[in-house]
């Protein structure tokens, strides 16, 4: 069997490379050598004016964001007990959790959402009674249970970091 010979390659510095790719003169041509090396976004001395330092203050953003309100419609269902609830600028994630929350209450029969591109979320609810139960209580005690559960989630959080 055959030995094979070790081979050696030289290990070349970066600009050995690149002086070895620009010896070609069309590449000069088009572009030629820089002599020395400037440090990018520096600006030469001798032609411009000295700029003067301003100190800027930097204002601190805000640590939570404020409070989005949410853009909403109720409108009467098919029946007698049944509700639309039209809530602009929301996504699945909103609608699936006020849902959840809304199923949770007593005198809800049905809550259900809908989303696409073409019309605003739509989230359809069904009361059992609407003499016994009012849907502005309903959807009160919906959105309090949904900030508790919010609430609990941030002191988590902040537990965490």
């Amino acid at each position: 069997m055959a030995k094979k010979k070790a081979v050696k390659t030289e290990v070349k510095d970066e600009d050995e490379i690149v002086d070895e790719l620009l010896d070609d003169e069309e590449i000069e041509s088009v572009y030629p050598k820089v002599e020395g090396k400037e440090e990018v976004g520096s600006i030469p001395s001798s032609d411009e004016e000295e700029i003067e330092d301003e100190e800027f203050e930097l204002e601190e953003e805000p640590r939570f964001l404020d409070y989005k309100f949410l853009n909403l419609k109720l409108n009467l269902g098919v029946g007698e007990n049944d509700y639309e609830l039209i809530v602009e600028g929301q996504s699945h994630g909103f609608c699936n959790i006020l849902v959840k929350h809304l199923l949770e209450i007593e005198g809800v029969n049905i809550a259900a959402y809908k989303v696409t591109n073409i019309s605003p979320a739509q989230i359809f609810i069904r009361l059992e009674n609407s003499k016994k139960y009012k849907i502005k209580d309903i959807l009160h005690k919906g959105i309090e249970s949904l900030r508790e559960e919010v609430l609990l989630v941030q002191k988590l959080f902040k537990k965490l970091t």
